[in-house]
């Protein structure tokens, strides 16, 4: 227990017992001892009193060992009254050098307690700060912080913070025991209000059970922290009081800066979601207004002009509407996929699929788009099974190889491969058009991104980045290399996650 735990009149008790026990031993042993070793004696009582206790207790040693010393050492026995006047100087001298011991030893003590109370308050901020800096959140800082609080109080500890929005008023107390006594709740109220702690060890609200410490930085208040010692021992004493303000103190800097991260992180959330918005609009009018008008016109030479035009005209005209209506669902479909994968809206819902069969749906669909490029696959009879969403690696095979016919003139050929490498499966979509430009290739994964070096630059520039989110919710990477013979290599991996599966029996040709 602390010095400032103990109650006073422990003290005082404390003194009288030493000097009654000192009184007694030195009477039993009263024809052996001289004046000047009873003397002695006391003083030490003094000495060992104002280490241990406060200076009132050291004084009323001086005074009751003095006393004693004349009543039972001093002739004549049992009296007060003195008869050799240089035992009135003995008495003086000694009730000086206690004193002036006392005065000493009291000041030594103390300033070892402030030294001590000092390291213990910088070891707990030193500690505080380390576990905040590897703290990450503002819940799990908040309970970190409820814990050091707690452990300096020897008891619990809430932390009740106020609305951080413009118009937010002060902390909400929480439901909950510590916050149903009055008091309390008064006291965290006026900490919130004035800035300054109120409540047990204050001169305000000094009625609370609790300790109310108002979380505050140099620009704002961010909220109150309420500590309650344990009812064993339920008071609060200076040093406990100021390492509980700094450590009140550290946390709010900790939690003020966590939050103006959230606020700027929030901030650019909506910077993006807006550059993101304006992009979208921006590539719908573009993207969009040429396969409309294109449909618009020949739709409108079918309705006006139904038999003055050849059948082989009409036939043209309606394959046009319907390869400019693809187009534009592919446009419409990999914006959707693009929200999903802003918005972390991706769900990947994995089952162990044969590769050959998700890239035949894909090339199924791309019959036409791939008609004036020979597509070549290959893919060896011994690949197993991946664990893959079907749907989503459809949609991945469909950017691509779309990429790859938008981007290659008519007659190249593009090639598909896989391959087991360690625990993975790698695909490859080749092509041997005029390649990716020497330094984009993280460039081309980039939402909007389209070469300014290649004619044929269509369409939203959204499809590779589709890729790359759908193939990182799989836990795999994409990645695009430059071969020796020319052209572009997309290569993404697919880990083989799960208990083994063996490939289906099935002939794999190549085409």
């Amino acid at each position: 227990m602390s010095e400032e735990a103990v109650p006073p009149w422990r003290g005082y008790l404390e003194a009288a017992g030493l000097v009654g026990l000192a009184t007694a031993v030195c009477f039993v042993f009263r024809s052996r001892l001289q004046a000047t070793d009873v003397a002695m004696l006391y003083l030490l009582v003094v000495v060992a009193v104002a280490s241990r206790r406060r200076l009132g207790a050291a004084v009323l040693a001086s005074v009751l060992g003095i006393a004693a010393f004349d009543f039972v050492f001093v002739p004549p026995y049992y009296t007060f009254a003195v008869h050799n006047a240089a035992y009135v100087l003995t008495f003086g001298v000694m009730l000086a050098v206690a004193l002036v011991m006392s005065r000493l030893t009291a000041r030594i003590r103390t300033q070892a307690e402030d030294a001590r109370e000092r390291e213990e308050r910088t070891v707990a901020l030193y500690q505080l700060s380390r576990e905040l800096a590897d703290t990450e959140g503002r819940g799990n800082q908040i309970a970190l912080i409820e814990r050091h609080l707690a452990r300096a109080g020897g008891g619990e500890a809430v932390v009740v913070l106020a609305d951080d929005s413009p118009d937010g008023g002060g902390p909400e107390w929480p439901a909950g025991e510590l916050f149903e006594s009055v008091a309390v709740r008064v006291a965290a109220g006026w900490a919130w209000k004035l800035g300054e702690s109120a409540g047990l060890g204050t001169a305000r609200c000094a009625e609370a059970e609790a300790l109310a410490v108002p979380l505050r930085s140099a620009a704002r208040r961010l909220g109150v922290a309420v500590v309650r010692p344990s009812a064993a021992d339920r008071t609060v004493g200076d040093g406990v009081r100021r390492t509980l303000e700094g450590l009140a103190d550290r946390a709010a800097v900790a939690l003020e800066r966590t939050l103006l991260a959230e606020r700027h992180e929030q901030a650019r959330l909506e910077v993006e979601a807006e550059r993101l918005r304006n992009a979208l609009l921006s590539s719908l009018s573009h993207d969009l207004r040429t396969p409309l008008a294109t449909v618009e016109g020949a739709a409108s030479s079918l309705l006006h002009r139904p038999d003055t035009l050849p059948v082989d005209v009409r036939r043209d005209l309606a394959e046009t509407i319907l390869e400019e209506s693809r187009r534009m669902a592919r446009l419409v479909a990999n914006l959707l996929a693009m929200v999903k994968v802003e918005t972390g809206g991706l769900a990947v819902q994995k089952s162990w699929q044969p590769l050959e069969e998700v890239l035949g749906v894909a090339l199924l669909r791309l019959e036409d788009r791939l008609g004036s490029h020979p597509v070549t696959t290959l893919l060896p009879a011994d690949l197993p099974l991946v664990p893959v969403d079907e749907l989503l690696l459809e949609q991945v095979f469909l950017n691509l190889l779309d990429n790859a016919a938008k981007h290659t003139p008519p007659g190249t050929p593009i090639a598909v491969s896989a391959w087991v490498e360690s625990r993975d499966v790698v695909v490859e979509v080749a092509d041997r058009g005029p390649g990716v430009p020497a330094g984009a290739e993280e460039a081309v994964f980039r939402k909007f991104y389209r070469a300014p070096s290649t004619e044929h630059s269509v369409g939203a520039g959204l499809g590779l980045t589709i890729c790359r989110g759908i193939i990182a919710a799989h836990g795999g990477r994409i990645r695009v290399e430059s071969p020796p013979g020319g052209g572009a290599a997309f290569r993404f991996s697919l880990p083989l996650e799960g208990p083994p599966v063996a490939a289906l029996p099935a002939d794999r040709d190549e085409s």
